[in-house]
């Protein structure tokens, strides 16, 4: 299909990391991060290989993972998307119609061309002009919400909304999260609707009529102090670990032990393990900080082996993410902050290589967008982030399989955040 062409070919320009068969693993995993990050949908690694051709599947991809993709292209959905190849194709085939060579004294035959191709030219343009114009004034609906906790989860969300001047020809929905292929149908007439949140963060709720986004606003879902997660994939709800069971003298951690009580195998694949600490916390900015963890894999064996570990600090609808692994394994990690990214393939990232047995420290110091990062007191990599600044809210750590995490902190100025 040649939309999903289309589609394959924009992710790989937004994403200037060569051409798909020249991908690792790491890529792909770094995409469907990317993805999460962007769209709330997760998408495995093995349904993005299927996608990109890299796993030879025969059937056309679901229409949840055309949605996210398209959404992750910067279009509302899979529709838009197959909608705005129909129309670039329309003004493309006007604009490669042949040249008819003048001829004097057969000018008078040229008119009905001319005559017909001015007519398409400005039915085009009428068609972009309407489509361009807004269907809705945001003025006219209403759009809020409130948690029903402070902190924790699962956490429901109670959303209040008036759509009554919706168009009867459109359908309303709320989508609770940046993921608008999963929004749910309301009634236009209604008042609320109820959501649950199975993972901390910062998520854009929205109230769409059809495909046009009436209003929309942040939901930050907030923890209290450190919560420990193992993932779940898309569709089924994650474990949560107990204060008691993650919670030590000055750390946070999930041994080898606490898998064994939940029967957890760690072979032959590695369950996902997050350390989330968000805190309603107000004053840092993404352009000047200092932070500083400490971390530890404390899980080697069988895919095990290089002990990958994630180091994020979020933003608002931003986040800088910092890879350690055990020094055999730099030669496929990707380091990311705030609008800046680069991959081993393409840099020296040694720096965050490390013997992940023992505790390694990082600090990041960001003054004025220019970042360092320094691994166990030395200075790993250097950068200047882009995006627009943001407010931080808090702090992920993911683990491949058991690992631990102590003395976190994050200053600006005067102000200091103790992460416990």
């Amino acid at each position: 299909m040649k939309a999903i062409t289309k589609l394959k070919e924009k992710i790989e320009t937004r994403l200037g990391w060569g051409p798909v068969e020249d991908w690792s693993n790491y890529d792909f995993e770094k995409l469907s991060e990317e993805i999460l990050k962007v769209t709330g949908v997760n998408l495995s690694v093995s349904t993005l290989k299927r996608f990109f051709g890299k796993v030879k599947y025969q059937n056309k991809p679901s229409f949840t993972t055309l949605n996210a993709l398209s959404a992750f292209a910067g279009y509302e959905d899979w529709r838009a998307f197959e909608s705005s190849e129909i129309e670039e194709k329309v003004v493309e085939n006007y604009i490669e119609q042949p040249q008819v060579q003048q001829n004097p004294k057969s000018d008078f035959r040229l008119k009905p061309y001319l005559f017909s191709s001015l007519v398409l030219l400005m039915a085009v343009a009428v068609f972009m002009f309407v489509k361009s114009r807004p269907k809705y004034d945001s003025q006219d609906f209403e759009f809020s919400s409130k948690t029903m906790m402070t902190s924790g989860l699962p956490n429901s969300v109670v959303f209040e909304y008036d759509a009554s001047k919706a168009d009867e020809d459109d359908s309303v929905f709320i989508s609770q999260n940046w993921d608008v292929s999963r929004k749910v149908l309301v009634d236009r007439n209604g008042k609320n609707h109820s959501s649950i949140y199975y993972y901390p963060g910062y998520f854009r709720a929205k109230l769409l009529a059809g495909d046009h986004i009436l209003k929309e606003h942040d939901i930050q879902i907030t923890t209290d102090g450190w919560m420990g997660i193992l993932a779940a994939p898309q569709g089924e709800k994650p474990l949560y670990f107990s204060k008691d069971e993650i919670y030590k003298e000055n750390e946070v951690g999930a041994e080898p032990e606490l898998f064994e009580k939940y029967n957890i195998e760690l072979t032959p694949d590695l369950p996902e393990v997050w350390f989330t600490n968000l805190k309603d916390i107000k004053g840092f900015k993404t352009d000047n900080f200092e932070f500083e963890t400490e971390v530890k894999s404390t899980f080697s064996g069988g895919k095990a082996a290089c002990q990958n570990v994630r180091i994020m600090l979020q933003g608002q609808d931003d986040i800088l993410i910092v890879p350690l692994t055990q020094s055999a394994c730099v030669g496929d990690i990707f380091l990311s902050a705030y609008g800046f990214g680069v991959h081993s393939s393409s840099a020296d990232l040694s720096g965050f290589g490390t013997d992940m047995d023992e505790w390694t420290n990082l600090r990041v110091v960001c003054k004025n967008r220019k970042v360092e990062f320094f691994v166990n007191g030395k200075l790993a990599y250097e950068a200047t982030t882009t995006n627009a600044v943001n407010d931080i809210v808090g702090v992920h750590v993911r683990f491949e399989g058991p690992g631990s995490v102590r003395n976190t902190v994050l200053k600006s100025g005067e102000q200091v955040c103790v992460f416990d």
